[in-house]
């Protein structure tokens, strides 16, 4: 089997740095590359300042043919609350 390594980009549009950023929601045949958030090679760290961009890496390894289909859950503060953001991956 084969496995492919895609670089995604988070943005925050909003006035504000986020904090406490975390990604979760994925599982095998889809890992952060290396095991953990934001993967090897990725630029995302706890904080992103507003109107800042970081990316994360995603390792999709299969192990049958088909379409899997999941979703990533961003979790972040806004200098107010807890939020969330969710956007899915084929």
């Amino acid at each position: 089997s084969s496995s492919t390594d895609k670089s995604f980009t988070l943005s925050n549009t909003g006035g504000v740095t986020a904090t406490s950023v975390v990604a979760s929601g994925i599982s095998a045949p889809f890992t952060f590359k290396g095991g953990t958030f934001p993967g090897s090679g990725g630029t995302c760290g706890s904080t992103l300042a507003a109107s800042g961009t970081c990316t994360f890496v995603v390792t999709y390894a299969p192990i049958a043919t088909g379409t899997l289909n999941q979703t990533i859950t961003i979790d972040y503060n806004d200098a107010v609350t807890s939020q969330s953001t969710t956007r899915p991956i084929t």
